[in-house]
Order: structure tokens, then sequence, then C-alpha cells
């Protein structure tokens, strides 16, 4: 299941050092989710989630002109805690290795950019 996780610059930082990171809760396709967009394809809901995250993370910039940061991970139903309307909560941290790529968000902006996972540490200090 891909799950969302809004992080702040200084977050971010971290978890490329430790490439770990304990996150409270990720937006993912709970039941709920998917029940009430019974309209929606995965892809469709997967967009959506991402760009409530998206959101969630422009309240997390250090300035106006910095971009909201979102890291999409896989994760197994072994990993999930608990499900709410539209987010999860996980058992343990998660680890680089289900980290699948970085989303930018822009303040009025409905498109979220895409860096692989091996252009998040290149690019780190332009997203300030």
């Amino acid at each position: 299941m891909r799950a969302y996780l809004p992080i702040s610059h200084k977050d971010l930082e971290a978890f490329v050092l430790s490439k770990s990171i304990d996150a409270d809760e990720v937006f993912a396709p709970t039941p709920a989710f998917v029940s009430d967009n019974l309209d929606c394809d995965e892809e469709e809901l997967e967009y959506l989630l991402s760009i409530a995250a998206g959101q969630e993370a422009l309240e997390l910039r250090l300035s106006e002109k910095a971009p909201g940061i979102v890291l999409a991970f896989e994760v197994t139903d072994e990993q999930i805690a608990e499900n709410y309307e539209d987010s999860i909560t996980l058992k343990t941290a998660l680890p680089w290795e289900l980290l699948q790529c970085a989303l930018l968000a822009f303040q009025g902006d409905d498109e979220l950019v895409w860096f692989a996972t091996q252009e998040i540490e290149l690019h780190l200090p332009e997203w300030k």
C-alpha cells in the first residue's frame, strides 16, 4: 500500500542521515477512504492522498518560498497499527528501503513534482 508522509526539511535531513524515521501518522488508502471514493481507481486514490499530504506539507515549510515535502512509502499490512479516515498509524519506524519517491508541493499548484529516491540528497539543499 502506498502511504504519504508530509515532512519538514529538518526531519528529512535527519531521515537522510539515519535512514529511518518514526512517523506518527501517514496518509493511506484506508478501507474508509476507499469506501468513500468508490468511483476512483487506485491511481486516483493515490493522487487524492498525495495532494492531501502536500497540503499538510505546505504547513511544515521553513519559508513561503520553500516547497512542501512529501515522502511516498510502500508499506505492508503487517506494519499498520490502526486505520483512520484517510490515514494510518504504524507499528514500526519507516526504513529508507521502503521509500519510493519524494514529492514537492507548491502553494497554489494542484500537481506535485516527483523526485526519485536517489535525487533527494542531491536536491535537499534547494528545498529550504
